[in-house]
């Protein structure tokens, strides 16, 4: 058996205990969103997705996830009971993920995906959430993420791997809706203080 699928059968295999047992030692501050009127769309960069998906598990959202490898693991991971997945992504299946988005919004399920593209560039909002957000109504809630026990992985999106007992503080930033006859000016300015904010800007959105 190839080297790399010896690999992506052990992570199968250990991902589901280790993210069982280590992210309930997680100690999250607050420990869940705060209520909502309505569904929203929970956004992050993928270097926080890891936080992201525990603290959002509370409201069992319809999460954005590849039809990679990678993304059969987090489905497994996770399981069926607290969130829902819709399969895609910008670079594929992502009209169809953006319909499947669309529909979880509209029975009532907020939603939440990576906002920064399957392969980057890092910190760069791809506009599929613009249009998500205008379509549907749904204000976007923009998340980040800051832990004081953590690996920062070597990969383009510098994911961000809390440790056991970790104190993680999330950030969130203020409901930003898309106009349904939003400008190209109006959209270009949402994107841009999403990215502001995912970069660490205390101002923005």
């Amino acid at each position: 058996m190839p080297l790399d699928m010896m690999l992506q059968r052990a992570k199968l295999f250990l991902a589901p205990p280790v993210w069982g047992v280590v992210s309930r030692t997680w100690r999250l501050e607050p420990g869940r969103p705060a209520p909502r009127s309505g569904p929203v769309i929970y956004a992050c960069l993928h270097r926080d997705i890891l936080p992201a998906i525990r603290f959002v598990r509370a409201v069992r959202p319809c999460l954005l996830v590849s039809n990679s490898p990678d993304g059969d693991i987090l489905v497994r991971t996770l399981g069926s009971s607290d969130y829902e997945f819709a399969r895609g992504s910008t670079g594929s299946g992502g009209g169809r993920a953006l319909v499947l988005l669309r529909r979880a919004l509209e029975s009532g399920l907020s939603v939440g995906l990576a906002v920064d593209g399957p392969k980057g560039p890092f910190g760069r909002v791809q506009e599929g959430i613009l249009h998500l957000s205008r379509l549907s109504g749904a204000p976007i809630i923009a998340l980040r993420a800051a832990a004081d026990r953590a690996w920062t992985l070597r990969t383009w999106d510098r994911t961000l791997v809390p440790g056991p007992f970790a104190r993680i503080r999330m950030e969130t930033g203020p409901e930003l809706v898309c106009p349904r006859r939003a400008t190209t000016e109006q959209l270009a300015g949402i994107k841009s203080g999403l990215e502001r904010f995912f970069a660490g800007d205390t101002n923005s959105p």
